[in-house]
C-alpha cells in the first residue's frame, strides 16, 4: 500500500472518531460548575423546608407533614436512597461503594433542581413522615394517606433490586420515570429505554426535548419516548470528577407484570389493577452482566456495546477469561493486545510485505509516470498510463490496494474494542499500575498518548517509505500528532491496548524487513 492510500486511511479514521466524539459531546454536554449564590438570610419556613424529615418509628400515628418537600434517607449495604416525603418518589440514589450519584441534582445554570424522580405518586400528597421498618431481609419504607393510599418500597440489605407495592384508594397511577420538562432538568442524563424479550428501544433524553441539529434544517422533528413495554428504564450514574458525561455505568429499570403507560409529555406510569394495586420491581445497580442477568435475561440489553455489539461482547468475553487468570485489568489488556496482534499477524504481514514490495517497484513506477508527463492533463493518455501501470503491477504479482484491505479488516475490531472499553462496568475505576488508577478514564498525565505518538513516529521510520516527501512528512509527524491529540481524551485502557499493539507491530516490522528476500522485477 503506498503512502497516499495510508494517508487517506488514517485521515478517514481520525475524521470518523472525531465525528463520533463530537456527537457524543452533543448528546452528553459537559456539567457546569454550580453557580455561587449570594448568601441570604432564610425565612424560618424555608429553613424548615430544606431539613430532611426524620424517619417515623414503626407503629406510630401518621401526622400531617410540616413540609411536603422534606426528604427521608434510607440506607442498605449497597445503596443510599433519598425519598421525597411529598409524593414518595426516589429523589436520589447513591452507590455506597464509591459515592457515585445516579441522578443529576443541578440545573445547567448551577441552581439547585433535583431530577423529577423515580417512582412516587405525583397526584397524591402523603401525610406525615413515612414509616421505616427493619426486616430480616432489609428495610421497608411506607408512605400513607388517611384515605387508604399506601406506597411501600422493600429495600434489600444487600443487592439492588427493590420490590415496590402501591395501593391506590382512588386509582391514581404509580409514576415510573418522569420526563424532564426542560433541558436543564435533563442535564447530564443519558438514554431512556424500553425492553422487549430480545430487543431494546432507546432514545437520548435530550433528543426528546429538542430537535437534533442535523435535522433542524430539513424539517426533522424531535424524537419521542420509546413505546411502552413491561420493562422501562433509564441510564444512571454520574462520574463526580468528569467534566462531561459520556458513559453511564448504572441503570434504573422497572419490571411490571403488564405493560406500562406512556405519556409523551409526562413519561411512564403504571395503572393499578381492578383491586387498585400495582406490584413492581426496581433495579438500581451497575450495568454488569451478572447483575443484569440475575434480574432477568432481557435486561442485559441495556449494556450498550455500539454498532459492533457482537464483536465487542466476544472481545470482552476473551478479556474476562484473561482477567480471571491475571486478576488485574491492565495486565489483562496487555495480554489481550498481544493475543490479538498474534491473531492478526498474517494480515499485518501482508500489509508490511506489500509496502516493502511497493518500495522495490517505485523506481519503475516513477519512470513510467515520467514517460507520460509530456502529455500534461490529457485524460486519454492518463488512462493509458494507468492501464500500463496496472499491467506492470500484475506482471509482478503486486496489488497496490493489497495492503489497505488488511488494515480495513482491523477497523471493526478497533471500533468494537473502543465501544467495549467505554461501556463495561468492570473497567470502571480499574487500577493498573503507578499513575493509572482508572482504565475507563483518560490518562491524567497524558503519558500513554505521548508514548503512543512516539511509537507511531518510530514505526514510520522503520516502514519502507514511498511517495513524495510531503506525504512522508505528513505520515512522519502530522498524523502521530493528530492521533496523540485524539487519544488524549480516550480511556486509558484503550491507549494501553493501542500502545502495546504498536510496540508489537514495531517488532513485526523490524523482523519482516530483516528477513524479506527481494523478488525479481518483471518489466
Amino acid at each position: 500500500m503506498n503512502n497516499r492510500n495510508m494517508v487517506a486511511f488514517i485521515i478517514s479514521m481520525v475524521v470518523l472518531f472525531g465525528a463520533y466524539t463530537l456527537v457524543m459531546k452533543r448528546f452528553y454536554p459537559p456539567q457546569p460548575t454550580p453557580a455561587v449564590r449570594k448568601a441570604e438570610t432564610p425565612a424560618p419556613a424555608a429553613a424548615t423546608a430544606q431539613a430532611p424529615a426524620k424517619a417515623q418509628p414503626s407503629g406510630s400515628a401518621v401526622a400531617p407533614s410540616a413540609d411536603p418537600r422534606s426528604t427521608v434517607v434510607v440506607e442498605s449495604n449497597d445503596l443510599r436512597l433519598s425519598f421525597r416525603t411529598q409524593d414518595g418518589a426516589i429523589q436520589q440514589v447513591e452507590w455506597k461503594a464509591d459515592g457515585t450519584p445516579f441522578l443529576p441534582s443541578f440545573n445547567a445554570d448551577g441552581s439547585s433542581k433535583d431530577f423529577p424522580g423515580l417512582g412516587g405518586v405525583p397526584s397524591v400528597r402523603f401525610e406525615g413522615a413515612p414509616e421505616v421498618q427493619a426486616t430480616p431481609e432489609g428495610k421497608v419504607i411506607t408512605f400513607r394517606t388517611a384515605q387508604g393510599d399506601r406506597l411501600e418500597y422493600q429495600i434489600p440489605a444487600k443487592g439492588h433490586v427493590l420490590n415496590v407495592n402501591w395501593i391506590a384508594a382512588k386509582g391514581a397511577p404509580l409514576n415510573l420515570i418522569a420526563r424532564p420538562q426542560d433541558e436543564r432538568e435533563a442535564h447530564r442524563l443519558g438514554r431512556v429505554f424500553t425492553l422487549g424479550e430480545s430487543s431494546i428501544s432507546a432514545v437520548s433524553w435530550m433528543d426528546t426535548l429538542k430537535d437534533p441539529a442535523f435535522l433542524k434544517y430539513v424539517g426533522g422533528k424531535r424524537k419521542v419516548l420509546p413505546e411502552a413495554t413491561s420493562r422501562v428504564g433509564m441510564d444512571a450514574g454520574l462520574e463526580k470528577t468528569a467534566s462531561s458525561q459520556g458513559t453511564h455505568y448504572f441503570a434504573a429499570i422497572w419490571e411490571l407484570g403488564k405493560s406500562a403507560e406512556r405519556d409523551a409529555a409526562l413519561g411512564y406510569s403504571a395503572q393499578p389493577d381492578a383491586q387498585g394495586k400495582v406490584s413492581a420491581k426496581l433495579f438500581l445497580g451497575p450495568k454488569q452482566a451478572e447483575a443484569l442477568a440475575g434480574f432477568g435475561k432481557p435486561f442485559t440489553k441495556v449494556m450498550d456495546f455500539g454498532f459492533f455489539g457482537l464483536v465487542s461482547q466476544f472481545l470482552f468475553w476473551i478479556l474476562r477469561l484473561i482477567q480471571k487468570v491475571i486478576p488485574n485489568w491492565g495486565w489483562a489488556i496487555v495480554i489481550f493486545s498481544l493475543l490479538l496482534r498474534l491473531a492478526l499477524w498474517p494480515l499485518n504481514t501482508k500489509t508490511t510485505v506489500s509496502m516493502i514490495r511497493m518500495k522495490e517497484l517505485e523506481p519503475h513506477q516513477k519512470a513510467l509516470q515520467a514517460k507520460y508527463e509530456k502529455f500534461g492533463n490529457d485524460m486519454t493518455k492518463k488512462a493509458e498510463m494507468q492501464k500500463e501501470l496496472m499491467a506492470f503491477y500484475k506482471k509482478n504479482g503486486h496489488n497496490p490496494m493489497g495492503g489497505c484491505l488488511p488494515m480495513l479488516c482491523q477497523m471493526p475490531v478497533f471500533l468494537a474494542l473502543w465501544s467495549m472499553l467505554n461501556a463495561v462496568y468492570e473497567l470502571r475505576h480499574a487500577h493498573f499500575a503507578l499513575w493509572l488508577t482508572d482504565l475507563s478514564a483518560k490518562d491524567p498525565f497524558f503519558i500513554l498518548p505521548i508514548l503512543l505518538g512516539v511509537t507511531m513516529v518510530v514505526q514510520q521510520i522503520m516502514t519502507p517509505a514511498t511517495g513524495d516527501a510531503m506525504q512522508r512528512k505528513m505520515m512522519m509527524f502530522m498524523m502521530p500528532a493528530m492521533m496523540v491529540f485524539f487519544f488524549a481524551s480516550t480511556p486509558a485502557g484503550l491507549c494501553l491496548y493501542y500502545l502495546i499493539f504498536n510496540l508489537i507491530g514495531m517488532g513485526q516490522t523490524w523482523w519482516l524487513t530483516k528477513t524479506y528476500k527481494p523478488k525479481p522485477i518483471v518489466i
